[in-house]
C-alpha cells in the first residue's frame, strides 16, 4: 500500500467558544483563545492505494488538489471560520475542524478512486492534530 500526502495552507480567524458551557467555563477552557484570533493553518491530506500498472500512480494529485482546494481551502482562506458553512455548529478547535474537513472531502475523494487515510491540521509549527481512519 502506498500513501500520498498533499500539503495545503490557508489563513483564517476563529474564536473558541462552546454554547454547551457557560461564560466562566468558556473562559477557563479557552483562555485568550476565546477572543477572535487567527492562524496560518497547515493542512495535509493523505490518500492510499495501489498504483495502476498503466499509469504508475494510484491517484491524480491534481484531482486531489482540486477537491481539497474547492471544498476546504477556498471556503476557509481569509475567512472567520465560525461563520463558514463547512464548520457551522462546530467548536472551531483543530479537532472540530479536522472532523468537518474529513467529512467534506472523503466522499469527493472516493468518487475519484482515492481512499482518504489521514487529515493533519496544524495551527502552528508547535501543535497539530491528526485524524486517521482505522
Amino acid at each position: 500500500m502506498l500513501f500520498l500526502t498533499r500539503r495545503f495552507s490557508f489563513s483564517a480567524s476563529h474564536r473558541l467558544h462552546s454554547d454547551a458551557i457557560g461564560a466562566a467555563e468558556n473562559a477557563c477552557a479557552y483562555g485568550i483563545c476565546e477572543n477572535i484570533h487567527g492562524h496560518n493553518y497547515r493542512l495535509e491530506v493523505t490518500v492510499a492505494g495501489e498504483p495502476d500498472p498503466k499509469t504508475g500512480f494510484f491517484c491524480n494529485v491534481m484531482e486531489l488538489h482540486r477537491v481539497v482546494d474547492e471544498l476546504v481551502v477556498k471556503p476557509s482562506d481569509h475567512h472567520h471560520l465560525n461563520d463558514v458553512p463547512l464548520y457551522a455548529g462546530a467548536i472551531t478547535t483543530m479537532e472540530g475542524l479536522s472532523q468537518r474537513i474529513w467529512a467534506a472531502i472523503e466522499p469527493a475523494l472516493y468518487a475519484q478512486r482515492m481512499r482518504l487515510t489521514e487529515v493533519l491540521l496544524a495551527e502552528t509549527d508547535e501543535h497539530w492534530v491528526r485524524l486517521r481512519k482505522d
